[in-house]
Formats: structure tokens, C-alpha cells, sequence
């Protein structure tokens, strides 16, 4: 939007549109640089999609410097250099070097500030703890992601900055070519204009939005059948509103998918049990994939993203159900699951969900396969029994899934719990450089513009980077941090 002539209704050095984890580092780095800040979130409170954060990644810094080797043996603390690598490798090479460069030089400063704001971090490790390949980047805070956000809402109102809740933002307001503002809605929908000498989107990406994803992502076969687990709005506002200034994309459509029980919680039982390694058929009634790939939970997203309609079903039998209960999990899911957590609610859930018809049960995997709504009887028992076979012998033939994780289905009662593809978030989409600035068609930075977060693309290929856990809570910080300093470098040159 292009005005001329634009009545302000309130002004400010720095706007920032978000109140999540990216949103609120911005506006306390900007606050504590001398601006005058406010913070434009629609939600009725803060937080966004960073309250459920677990860890934070950070390279070289002094939480890893202080214990020296990582809990996991045979492993190391990572260096920027390797950070900078994995990224890089990780998007095969889709990754902006500049972005990637401004994540491993400045997380461990995300960390410094944490600790002098009060949080302490009770451990730096892996986020799955058989995944081979991940580095040593995960900061536990107390806590975790919502206490954080709390803290960082209380310093943000210390240092003065201005939030406006249930305040959506709707334009971009412009003059020749450069940020002046944006108009918003206030809590009784009036249309409000504010004006800004630097603008700072922060809105979390489009993974909420089905349009978007639709459009724009490789998820666009099963949009439309995602579940969201996690209750955000994080619908794209921020993209919109960048493109309709002159913004560019740059590696859109990047998306961090995770598998979760349809209508359940990451923290209930059954999800729990149907994210573990144990066998995983599609409508079709045949498996797709090696179950161990549920070592990550982003390329688990991923492969049962790809399923006709997103539909997968997790088949365990009576015996799987008393392991996953009495020994507990094979593989852990952060802290929702933890390793070797024993899930002492199964059993409850799925005489729940059962009774819901929400899972199935039979007391036959032909019986099973009946209850299945539209599944081929005949093709699910033919693929059980394959799948056994393969459990005796110790080696799977088709998909060669590690002896470890091969669990019979056998001893009945069984049970088919109904998993589906939820998209926490996506990761980008508007291009930035290496100061966040959100740059047009041609390259060139638009004065006044920044993308932070999951707004800005740079870090990703297409997929969510586990080797890095925490590395989406970890830019959220450092980027917003890194876009406010340069925003106030602009307007106080000199500062």
C-alpha cells in the first residue's frame, strides 16, 4: 500500500508484527537499543508457537564450553564450522550461506542473554537419543519454551516496549518504496494506522493455513488432512503482507511436519505408542517405509505426509502394548515422550479411543482389518503376515528395518491406532539476507523491511534440520535479535 498522505494513530521507531519467541527478542534487543517499541500480536496473549519449544540450538557456547563433553558417549560439542556445514549439506546446498553464517555466530549469545534474564539450562544434548546423526545443539531450559516466553514477555514490558494484543496487522503501509508503517485492526476491529521507521514480521509462517500450504509447499496432496496438534494461528499474515510490498520467496514451502495420533495430544500414550517403530500400513493396507525412520521425528512428518490422504495406521498387538507399558518406549519423542518412558496410560487410551471409534480393535488381524474403515481385509493380513515373517527371520526384506525394531504383531487382542501428518510450522518463505532484511524480485533489500523466524527462509531446504535440534527456537532468538540491532544501526546511525 502506497500512500502519500497517511494519518498515524500512534508511531513508533520499531514495529514488530508477533509476539513469539523471534517477535519478542526483536522488540526487547530493539527496546534495550533505545527505540521506541510496540508489538502488534492478534492472539488475546503472546507466545506463538515458541511456548511449545523444548531446547534451543546454540554453537560454542558456554553452557557447552562449561561441561565439556555432551551426556552421549562417543560424541562432541559441535563448533560454528560444523554447524555451518550441516545446514548447508542438510538443504543440499538450498541453504542461504549468509543466514546460515548469522545462526552459528550468534546462538550462543541467545544463550547469554537466557541466563542473565534467569533461566538456567538443565542439560546440552541430542534431541533423539538413538538418532546417529544429530549434533550435540540442544539447550534445555527450565522450564522449556513457555516458561521462557514468559520471561521474555516480562523483560520486553521492563524495558518498556508497548504490546497490543488481539491487534492483527492487515497492510504494509508505504512511501516511495520504503516501510512507513502498518495498519492493524485494535480489539474492537477499528481500523488503526502505526506508523514505524523499521518494520519487523514475526508471524510465524503458514503452516496453519491450508491454503498456503496447499499452494505452496510439497504437502499440497494432503493439505487438506493434516491435524493440528499444536493449537497456534500462525497463518501466514506475514507472507502476505511481504508480497504484497515487493517482496521475494526464496526456498518456500519448506514445512516441519511431525506424526501424531489424529485428535490427540504429542504427550498422550497412544500417540506415543503409534509413533514408536512398530508397523505402519496406509489405506492401501500395505507398510511404505522402514518404522525406524520414527528416530526423527521430521522425517516421520515427512513419510507419512506423503500417504494417500495422509492416513496412516500404527498396528500393535496385546504384547507391544504390555512392553510399551512395563519397559516402556523404544525411541523417545523430546520431552512429550521421553526415552524409555514407560506409557502407563495406554491401555486406558485405547479402550477410549476405541470405544470413540477413534482406533480399532479386533481380536484377529482379520478382524482387525474389518474394523479399518476402507481397508482391503485380505491385502492388511497378507501384509501382517509378510511382516511377521520378516520378525522370525530377523531381516526385512523390503524395507530393511533394523533387527532391533522388529516386533511381532501376533498375540491378540490388536489395535490400530490412527496416526496422521501435523505441520508444527513451516520455515520460511521470504527471502532475506544476512541482516534479515526482507529483499525484493532484484535482490535488493526493501528500506524498512524485516522477515525473522519461521518468516524468513535461508536456513532450510525442505525439510526442518533434526540434526540441529532446537534449531528453529534458536533462529527465532538470534534472528530477531541480529534484525532489531540493524534496524537500530538505520535509525540511529552511529548507535
Amino acid at each position: 500500500m502506497t500512500n502519500q498522505n497517511i494519518n498515524f494513530d500512534a508511531e513508533y521507531d520499531l514495529v514488530v508484527i508477533g509476539g513469539g519467541g523471534s517477535g519478542k527478542s526483536a522488540a526487547l534487543t530493539g527496546a534495550q537499543g533505545g527505540l521506541s517499541v510496540a508489538i502488534l500480536e492478534k492472539m488475546d496473549k503472546t507466545g506463538g508457537s515458541s511456548v511449545y519449544a523444548e531446547g534451543t540450538a546454540a554453537f560454542e557456547s558456554s553452557e557447552q564450553k562449561a561441561r565439556k563433553t555432551p551426556p552421549t558417549p562417543g560424541t562432541h560439542y559441535p563448533t560454528r564450522e560444523e554447524g555451518f556445514r550441516r545446514y548447508t549439506e542438510y538443504s543440499h546446498h538450498r541453504a542461504n550461506p549468509d543466514v546460515v553464517r548469522m545462526q552459528v555466530n550468534n546462538t550462543a549469545e541467545t544463550i547469554e542473554i537466557m541466563k542473565s534474564l534467569g533461566i538456567v539450562y538443565t542439560d546440552v544434548t541430542i534431541y533423539a537419543y538413538d538418532q546417529p546423526y544429530e549434533l550435540n545443539t540442544f539447550h534445555r531450559p527450565e522450564g522449556l519454551g513457555e516458561h521462557v516466553q514468559e520471561v521474555l514477555l516480562r523483560a520486553c514490558v521492563n524495558a518498556g516496549v508497548d504490546i497490543f494484543t488481539s491487534t492483527p496487522a492487515k497492510k504494509i503501509l508505504m512511501r516511495d518504496g520504503a516501510v512507513v508503517g502498518v495498519q492493524a485492526l485494535d480489539k474492537d476491529g477499528n481500523v488503526m494506522n502505526v506508523g514505524c521507521k523499521a518494520l519487523i514480521l514475526a508471524t510465524g509462517g503458514f503452516g496453519n493455513n491450508p491454503d498456503l500450504v496447499e499452494k505452496y509447499s510439497w504437502l499440497y496432496r494432503s493439505a487438506r488432512f493434516t491435524y493440528q496438534c499444536v493449537p497456534t494461528e500462525n497463518t501466514g499474515d506475514g507472507l502476505t503482507m511481504a508480497l504484497e510490498a515487493g517482496a521475494d520467496t526464496d526456498n518456500i514451502g519448506a514445512l516441519m511436519v511431525i506424526a501424531c495420533a489424529r485428535t490427540k495430544t504429542l504427550t498422550s500414550h497412544v500417540s506415543g505408542a503409534g509413533s514408536q517403530p512398530v508397523l505402519w500400513v496406509n489405506k492401501t493396507g500395505r507398510r511404505f517405509a522402514s518404522e525406524e525412520v520414527a528416530l526423527s521425528f521430521a522425517d516421520t512428518g515427512n513419510t507419512i505426509a506423503k500417504q494417500p490422504e495422509g492416513v496412516v495406521y500404527a498396528i500393535i498387538d496385546s504384547d507391544t502394548v504390555k512392553h510399551l507399558i512395563e519397559n516402556g518406549s523404544d525411541i523417545g519423542l523430546g520431552d512429550f515422550i521421553e526415552f524409555h518412558q514407560k506409557l502407563i496410560r495406554l491401555q486406558t487410551e485405547l479402550d477410549q479411543d476405541v470405544a470413540e471409534g477413534l482406533a480399532w480393535k479386533g481380536d484377529s488381524i482379520e478382524a482387525l482389518g474389518k474394523a479399518i474403515p476402507g481397508l482391503d481385509p485380505a491385502v492388511f493380513a497378507a501384509t501382517v503376515a509378510e511382516y511377521n515373517d520378516a520378525c522370525d527371520k530377523g531381516h526385512d526384506p523390503l524395507f530393511f528395518k533394523q533387527p532391533r525394531f522388529l516386533r511381532p504383531v501376533r498375540k491378540g487382542p490388536f489395535y490400530a491406532i490412527n496416526m496422521a501428518p501435523s505441520v508444527l510450522v513451516s520455515c520460511g518463505g521470504i527471502r532475506v539476507n544476512g541482516d534479515l532484511q526482507v529483499t525484493d524480485k532484484d535482490y535488493k533489500p526493501i528500506p524498512g523491511l524485516y522477515a525473522v523466524g519461521m518468516e524468513a527462509s535461508g536456513l532450510y531446504g525442505d525439510t526442518y534440520n533434526l540434526d540441529c535440534p532446537g534449531t528453529a527456537n534458536g533462529f527465532a532468538h538470534a534472528s530477531g535479535r541480529v534484525a532489531a540491532r540493524h534496524a537500530i544501526k538505520t535509525i540511529k546511525p552511529g548507535s
